[in-house]
């Protein structure tokens, strides 16, 4: 029988990679809402997703004939994997590949140009410009060289923005129990009451869990130094939103820049309705917000892409 696979990240999956799936059976490639994936699961033996889509146990439930999930992502949150499990799913992601995963710079890099563009006021001296003005002084903004970088996560990307900001001049400070690493006399390991206490910009990489929901919440933003900021491209459920929002607005820290929201995965399509922290900074210069572009690179896509077809060609035993 031939093997029928969705790819629902679509037309957009790069060409290479097109071709390695599309030997292994008939591959649909659709850009699909979470209702509509509901009524087409069922007919797939195989799925490739991204972030947007949530496989949990209603779409997991309607794929009668789905025996592996493809992810290119490190984050599982958007797949009930207990789930998937009792039901003999097999899902494939980019998770341990760490040989692989040091490939991928898109995400620390761009981790570095939040916290320039917040520190500098970029977003908003470049919308003054398009207005027509030239005010120098309105967008006086800070020096990253001499400031102190805590990273929550000294996994890959943990590392990876650790060395940016060292090249940068920053002084790096670590949280991580689960690393001990040998780091010389470049980083410090602290705790996270220290690293919040101490830090003048704190970026989080730690993996969505029961341990790390909320880890930023009314206690640990009470420890952050007033004039801080936050960058945040892991999870949007690492941060306590609301207790963030009321930080910001009693000026309890310095500001925030994410590339994730809380309710990201409930988002329809390429639209989602009001958002407490993105009605904030309409108002405000020191929360800047973009749509999970971490990895978004032409250079990544296509290493990935690739590299998760590959995972589904070895799944079903082509060599």
């Amino acid at each position: 029988m031939n093997l029928l696979i969705l790819n629902t990240i679509g037309e957009v999956f790069s060409d290479e990679a097109k071709n390695i799936i599309n030997e292994l059976g008939d591959v649909h490639y659709m850009s699909v809402s979470q209702e509509e994936l509901m009524d087409k699961i069922c007919g797939y033996d195989a799925a490739i997703v991204g972030i947007g889509l949530n496989f949990d146990r209603p779409v997991l439930n309607k794929a009668e004939r789905l025996k592996v999930l493809a992810t290119a992502t490190t984050g599982l949150d958007h797949i009930d994997m207990e789930f998937a499990q009792t039901k003999g799913i097999k899902v494939l992601s980019l998770r341990h590949e760490e040989e692989f995963l040091q490939s991928l710079t898109g995400t620390s890099e761009l981790v570095m140009g939040l916290l320039i563009s917040i520190w500098r006021l970029l977003p908003h001296a470049h919308e003054s410009v398009k207005n027509g003005e030239w005010d120098r002084e309105r967008f006086r903004g800070k020096n990253i060289r001499g400031k102190t970088f805590g990273i929550v996560g000294m996994g890959r990307l943990g590392r990876m923005t650790a060395k940016y900001g060292a090249a940068m001049g920053m002084k790096i400070l670590y949280t991580d129990p689960n690393v001990e690493g040998d780091f010389g006399n470049c980083y410090e390991k602290v705790s996270l009451h220290d690293l919040l206490k101490r830090s003048d910009a704190v970026s989080l990489h730690v993996h969505l869990s029961p341990e790390t929901e909320n880890m930023i919440n009314r206690s640990t933003l009470a420890i952050i130094k007033p004039e801080a900021v936050i960058i945040n491209t892991s999870r949007g459920r690492i941060v306590d939103e609301d207790a963030l929002l009321d930080a910001l607005l009693e000026k309890k820290i310095g500001g925030y820049a994410a590339d994730v929201l809380r309710d990201e995965l409930r988002f329809k399509g390429k639209t989602f309705g009001n958002n407490p922290l993105v009605e904030y900074s309409k108002e405000n210069q020191n929360v800047i917000i973009v749509p999970h572009i971490g990895g978004m690179t032409h250079e990544s896509r296509k290493l990935t892409d690739v590299f998760i077809a590959n995972k589904l060609k070895s799944f079903f035993g082509k060599s």
